[in-house]
């Protein structure tokens, strides 16, 4: 589960790369993707500017997969994806459309989902 979770998220840390104009010497140190190899949850850091909680609307309306906003839990500008109690094939389909949806909902990647 976790290891399909955070290939889901790779995303992210692509577009932090490309904000930071391809600078891999991060300078602030500020991880992308935290959470413990023991936690049911992992929190990722959205691109600048990006609402958490319209893309929790948009994951679920658009893709079915729900993560709860990063400002719930007193992190703006993240989101906070948990894996507990999911079958493990379950975790997988449910990372694929998180992918997919960060990809399009973010800028990264376009896609034919509408």
């Amino acid at each position: 589960g976790r290891t399909a979770i955070l290939d889901a998220l790779q995303p992210l840390e692509e577009l932090h790369k490309r904000q930071d104009g391809g600078n891999d010497d991060d300078d602030d140190n500020e991880a992308v993707i935290i959470g413990g190899t023991g936690a049911m949850y992992v929190m990722a850091k959205l691109p600048d500017g990006m609402d958490d909680q319209e893309l929790a609307n948009d994951l679920v309306e658009k893709y079915g997969v729900a993560i709860i906003p990063g400002s719930f839990c007193g992190y703006p500008g993240w989101i906070r994806v948990c894996y507990s109690n999911l079958p493990p094939e379950e975790c997988v389909i449910a990372a694929g459309r998180l992918k997919d949806g960060i990809r399009h909902l973010c800028g990264g990647v376009d896609d034919d989902k509408k």
